[in-house]
């Protein structure tokens, strides 16, 4: 909750006498350019920058603030009183991804732009004159992710999210190329998956091209494909089943095997609903997490 401060300060002089005529200079943080300050809350109507004080000493005006300013107070002759810097504007007041600016004190979640381009994200408080590049403990890179879009050119290295959630890797610059299986432009953003085996999955899962290495398993047609033998997986190690949306596979069990589907045992299945299915072994059938 914000501490009630006084809407109508007066300044004064060091002998104790009204400020009269003394001048407050509004400027960005840590700069000498100008800033203006507002006579309303809607921030509509712009002061005079110096604000005059009046024979009371007070500012004359309301002034409303638009983020974080340094604040020179001087006499009426111009001699300097003293210079503030920050003033004003809490977390709330201001924007997203703003530039970071030393001598601003930053909130836990407030998200500047370090010097190089890159988006950073308070993680204590007061953070105060600690660079975002070259201070971890104080700030954590975030980043946007992005769904995909036909009408975008992305570099190669660039992450997209489709329409369904999942995530794609540009291999290749393209445009208009949508993330699919196979494609020439885009492999999963998934860590372990073997992108070789995109275009050259088995029919058969327990076929030597299979990605044993992480236990994933990319279904690129509708099959039927033949789960590898219960009796040679490792108890409670899940396997991972990932398919296109488009397609329906059928998953076969070795003969003489189940896999337990809620509580029913099958021969096989139709994978029909989602893109990724995670089955674990007990040793003596598979069963559907």
């Amino acid at each position: 909750m914000p501490r009630y401060i006084n809407p109508q300060v007066q300044y004064f002089t060091d002998l104790g006498l009204p400020l009269t005529g003394g001048k407050l200079f509004f400027y960005e943080p840590s700069t000498l350019i100008l800033k203006d300050t507002y006579s309303d809350s809607a921030l509509t109507i712009a002061n005079t920058n110096p604000v005059v004080l009046a024979t009371s000493g007070s500012p004359a005006v309301d002034i409303w603030l638009n983020g974080v300013y340094r604040v020179i107070l001087k006499d009426s002759t111009d001699n300097v009183i003293w210079d503030k810097d920050p003033v004003g504007g809490d977390s709330s007041d201001r924007l997203a991804y703003q530039d970071w600016v030393s001598g601003i004190s930053y909130n836990i979640g407030d998200i500047v732009t370090g010097s190089n381009d890159r988006y950073y994200v308070s993680i204590v408080e007061p953070n105060l004159n600690n660079d975002p590049i070259s201070s971890p403990v104080y700030w954590t890179e975030t980043r946007l992710l992005r769904v995909y879009n036909a009408n975008e050119t992305y570099q190669v290295g660039a992450v997209v999210q489709d329409s369904i959630g999942q995530l794609w890797r540009a291999k290749a610059l393209t445009a208009g190329s949508t993330p699919a299986l196979g494609s020439a432009f885009w492999s999963p953003a998934v860590d372990g998956i073997d992108e070789l085996n995109l275009l050259t999955v088995p029919s058969d899962l327990a076929g030597p091209a299979n990605l044993a290495k992480s236990n994933f398993y990319r279904l690129t047609n509708a099959g039927p494909f033949a789960l590898p033998s219960v009796a040679t997986a490792t108890v409670g190690e899940p396997i991972y089943l990932i398919k296109d949306p488009s397609i329906n596979p059928q998953i076969d069990c070795q003969v003489g095997e189940k896999i337990n589907i809620l509580g029913i045992q099958y021969d096989n299945f139709l994978y029909t609903v989602g893109s990724g299915l995670t089955l674990t072994s007990d040793g003596t059938e598979w069963e559907l997490n």
